[in-house]
């Protein structure tokens, strides 16, 4: 192996251990101590691969995102209709969220501002450019969706079918992070103390609503959404973060 391939090598390890801190510590818990200590290297070697705590946050959240991508690529290559994709990629975000928030929170800081600054400009340009790669993915599933799935679009040109897609990936997006950072927080039970933990049936719910609103027309979507959640859950499975027992043996 050359001085690149180490210096690659131990960078991953260097990521993977401070993912395993942040899960456990939080981002303003951990030091850069903390992780020189659980990856066995030296202060020196820590900074001579990430210039600041929010450079190693940045790098720590490429990895996740790398998981999200391969993520995509499979949903993308399935031979299930494209709104079912759409669907999927949903629930696969609410599994997430709702199994690993303290993964989420990985993701959602390396988003801020305030990281983005303190971060060197490769490490922040990386994220960007993979997060651009990820929407376009998804948009041109949900430009198949329109164009296949939905009632009601067929005059329109592909430039407006673009557009339109553009709106439901925002709206779907929105919807996921909205309902999800509300099943955390507690706030619908206490909205709805009635309801139990039906945190679930509150996300199927509106987000049927939110498809039949641009369109779909399944007359049983509870069943296909049963259909996409075992895909969703087997298609986590894969993944070398998301997937519970591969967390364990990463961390192990």
């Amino acid at each position: 192996m050359n001085r690149r391939e180490l210096r690659e090598q131990r960078e991953i390890s260097i990521v993977e251990k401070t993912i395993q801190l942040l899960s456990a510590q939080g981002f303003i818990g951990m030091r850069m101590s903390d992780v020189a200590k659980a990856s066995g290297y030296s202060m020196g070697t820590i900074y001579s691969h990430f210039e600041s705590k929010e450079d190693l946050l940045l790098a720590c959240a490429y990895t996740l995102c790398m998981d999200e991508k391969s993520l995509f690529l499979e949903i993308a290559s399935l031979s299930i209709p494209d709104v079912e994709k759409i669907i999927t990629v949903a629930q696969c975000s609410w599994l997430i969220s709702m199994q690993h928030p303290d993964l989420i929170e990985i993701d959602s800081l390396s988003l801020m501002p305030s990281v983005w600054r303190r971060a060197t400009e490769y490490r922040a340009e990386r994220l960007n450019r993979l997060h651009v790669e990820l929407a376009q993915t998804f948009l041109g599933i949900v430009v198949k969706a329109i164009e296949n799935d939905m009632n009601g679009y067929f005059k329109l040109d592909e430039a407006e079918r673009e557009k339109l897609a553009h709106h439901l990936t925002h709206g779907m997006w929105g919807l996921c992070v909205g309902l999800s950072s509300t099943a955390q927080s507690g706030y619908a039970s206490t909205l709805c103390p009635k309801s139990d933990d039906e945190s679930y049936v509150h996300f199927t719910t509106n987000y049927i609503n939110f498809l039949r609103g641009y369109g779909w027309k399944e007359e049983s979507p509870e069943i296909v959404f049963e259909r996409c959640i075992e895909v969703a859950n087997r298609c986590i499975g894969n993944t070398a973060w998301y997937a519970t027992d591969n967390k364990n043996r990463i961390a192990a």
